[in-house]
Parts: structure tokens; sequence; C-alpha cells
């Protein structure tokens, strides 16, 4: 195959910049007008033209998907470089995912769907595919620790999507302003109990 020409390669690397100062713009624009932030003032932060935003993102929605894709593809990468595993995984991970919600928890929360995390599961929702498997193998492993059948992984699933929520992860913190290790312990604790007790549930 034919070396790319220079121009091809310098509109390439052009792309990818501008694609990353878009992200990198929104972070900051969602965050200070979650409900009222255009493609128009992300590109003014990104300091790129609308067009050119719109050479990459055809919607602010398109824009935050691919931004939270981004983000979870990071969290899962996390996982896979650890050698932990078990509840020791888990909490590695949720360490990670607190830590996250302090810079990109506004913006994952725009993207947040409007139908149930089972529902989405069942239909191969693309965000909610890649969520599972950046928290695939420490999940199996927390149900490995407590001695609870892997038939259960849906459940520890959908009990984790419900407790480890961006919005109440920042509410902790912000509200009631609990440090980030009292966060991932409680909560970590928390779901732990409530996989016990689903399991035990007749």
């Amino acid at each position: 195959m034919e070396d790319a020409l220079p121009e091809e390669t310098r509109s390439r690397s052009d792309a990818r910049r501008n694609r990353k100062r878009l992200l990198d713009a929104a972070t900051h624009v969602l965050r200070a007008e979650p409900a009222t932030a255009t493609m128009q003032s992300i590109a003014r932060k990104a300091a790129l033209s609308q067009a050119t935003a719109y050479r990459h993102f055809p919607s602010v929605e398109a824009l935050v998907a691919a931004y939270h894709e981004d983000v979870m593809t990071s969290l899962a990468e996390h996982g896979e470089r650890s050698h932990k595993d078990g509840k020791e995984l888990f909490e590695h991970q949720v360490t990670r995912w607190v830590k996250m919600q302090n810079v990109h928890g506004p913006v994952i929360v725009r993207f947040w769907s409007q139908r149930g995390f089972l529902e989405r599961l069942q239909s191969a929702d693309v965000m909610t595919t890649l969520s599972s498997q950046a928290w695939d193998r420490a999940l199996r492993g927390v149900l490995v620790d407590l001695a609870l059948p892997d038939v259960l992984l849906t459940v520890a699933q959908f009990l984790h999507q419900a407790m480890f929520d961006p919005r109440e992860i920042n509410d902790l913190m912000k509200t009631a302003g609990l440090p980030d290790e009292q966060v991932v312990r409680r909560l970590s604790d928390a779901f732990y109990g409530a996989l016990r007790g689903w399991a035990n549930t007749p």
C-alpha cells in the first residue's frame, strides 16, 4: 500500500485534533450550561467554526454520545490494565468511576436515556453494551467473592446501574460533601448487601 500523501496525513491529523478539541470543549460548556448548550457554543469554546463542528458531529446529542463512548472506553481500558480481581477489582473500577464524575459527570448525565437499563440491554443499545463490557470482569469477580452464581450477572448489572448513577455520585460528593473514598466505600458495601439480599429473597 502506498504511503499517504503529506496533505492527507495532515488532514487526518487535523481532523483528530479538531475532534478532541470539540470533546474537550463539551466538558466545559455542558458543565456550565447543561440544558442550553448548542453546537455553536461548543464550537466557539473549541475555537472552531460551526461548519467544522458539524462536519464531526451532526448534533449536540451525537457529540455527547461520542464523548460518553470515549469515557466508557477509557474505563474499560483501566480495568483491563489491572491485575486485581474479585471485589478488589470492582472497587478499583468504582474508584476510577467516581473520580471521573468530577470531570465527566455533567456531560454523561446529558446523554442518560429515558429507557430502563434492562430494556436498553435487551435491545443491544450501543452505550449500554459498552458500559456492560467495561464492568463485566469486575462484576463477575464480585459474584465469585460473594459465592453467588454467575446466573445473577444481569441482576448485578441492574443493581450496579441503579446504584452508581453519575447523578447520585455527584449528589453524594457535592451535596452530602462525602470525599471520594467514602463514596466508593459506602456504595460498594451497599451494592454487596443488595446483591446478597436479592440472592436470598425467594
